[in-house]
């Protein structure tokens, strides 16, 4: 993106939601800073237009980012994941924002985890981020979030928790949906969407490739995930690699 981003400055990954209540748009981004060919950060930036989109906000820094490569640790073999790209949501009934990234800051750069802050001024303060994934020992990665009509925050990931020591055939890969009441405090409630199914089999696009992007729709109070699974237990197989499904939760 252009203008207001400014020089040395460049973006991936732009997501524009929408608060119903007054037509504010907001462009959540995944920031990359330079000084010349230095590279300075790595950000979760917002912008906001008031007017249609017409004029648009300086950046605010929601977040420094802190994600690392994400990797079999079993193998050191790569899945390609949405590796620092940012899914945000609004609340329509309050106008609350979320948004979800991925982030090492809680392993000590050990691994990724699924990460979120929230703001209830418009996008102009952010809390601190606060881990949403479950597993504590396996990468998380490729997050989405949506807020239902009864305020519910859902939050989709895939992760890695299966995968056992020394499994260097397989790449057992599970997909969630964690839900918080109101104001994302507590994602106390996980259900189990997919898998276990084997990343390996996904095609090779500079790493093992179920997508960068996924989706998470609403229904009133019905989620409507919308992601990627492989279909075969390995290459060998004949049937296409891998499949979008969808399934209410």
């Amino acid at each position: 993106m252009r203008g207001r981003d400014g020089q040395n400055r460049q973006t991936i990954g732009n997501e524009v939601v929408v608060d119903p209540r007054n037509g504010a748009l907001y462009d959540f981004f995944d920031l990359f800073t330079t000084s010349g060919p230095k590279p300075l950060g790595d950000h979760v930036g917002v912008i906001k237009s008031t007017d249609g989109g017409a004029t648009w906000s300086d950046v605010t820094v929601v977040a420094d980012q802190q994600d690392v490569a994400d990797v079999d640790p079993n193998t050191g073999q790569f899945p390609r994941t949405g590796g620092g790209l940012p899914s945000a949501a609004v609340d329509p009934a309050t106008g609350q924002l979320y948004v979800t990234w991925t982030d090492a800051r809680f392993t000590g750069g050990a691994f990724n985890q699924v990460v979120i802050s929230t703001s209830t001024d418009g996008g102009a303060s952010w809390s601190a981020p606060a881990v949403v994934s479950t597993s504590m020992t396996r990468p998380s990665f490729t997050p989405t979030v949506a807020v239902n009509s009864a305020g519910t925050v859902g939050v989709t990931f895939y992760d890695l928790r299966n995968l056992a020591a020394r499994n260097t055939t397989t790449l057992p890969t599970d997909y969630w949906l964690k839900t918080s009441p109101t104001g994302g405090a507590s994602f106390s409630n996980e259900i189990h969407l997919a898998g276990s199914f084997n990343m390996l089999v996904a095609p090779n696009a500079g790493g093992f490739f179920l997508g960068d992007y996924e989706a998470l729709g609403t229904a009133g109070t019905t989620f409507r995930p919308f992601f990627v699974q492989t279909n075969c237990a390995d290459v060998s197989c004949t049937l296409d690699r891998t499949s979008v499904v969808t399934e209410s939760a």
